[in-house]
């Protein structure tokens, strides 16, 4: 079984209604979240599942591919 490839979350402030959906289903473990009560937007998701892209009822969240060398991924190697 191959590994998802990390990713990060960008979302369109403009567009996002608030509405929480993306964090109810995020099986992301508990304080995966923004300061906005969105997903993480400043660190890597090792699950990429992007369900929560899927869920967004404004279509507003997008991901990109995270940089094998960001911080906490270059952390959790070394652990």
């Amino acid at each position: 079984m191959s590994k998802l490839t990390p990713v990060i979350f960008q979302i369109g402030w403009n567009a996002c209604i608030n509405c929480g959906a993306c964090v109810a289903i995020c099986p992301q473990k508990a304080g995966f979240i923004s300061p906005f009560n969105t997903i993480a937007v400043d660190r890597p998701c090792d699950i990429a599942c992007l369900i929560c892209e899927d869920i967004c009822p404004v279509s507003t969240i997008t991901h990109t591919k995270a940089h094998p060398e960001h911080p906490i991924l270059e952390k959790t190697k070394k652990q």
